[in-house]
């Protein structure tokens, strides 16, 4: 399954816990947060927040989740 219209950094999270999500399209929040903090500092926090929603699923981090590498 495949996720990621409305993904902002408050909502990834409970996402990326479900198991099924095999990709998270995450690239028009993260151009559109870029405006304020760069988009290296954008892609850095969506990614920490994403292999941190992961850990307890299973999955190696970043083996499931695509998008923000």
């Amino acid at each position: 399954m495949h996720a990621g219209h409305g993904l902002t950094f408050n909502t990834v999270g409970g996402v990326a816990r479900i198991a099924e999500v095999v990709e998270l399209n995450i690239g028009h929040f993260l151009v559109g947060e870029a405006i304020f903090g760069g988009l290296a500092a954008a892609i850095a926090r969506m990614r920490a927040l994403m292999d941190e929603a992961r850990a307890g699923v299973g999955a190696p981090a970043g083996r499931r989740t695509k998008g923000a590498r």
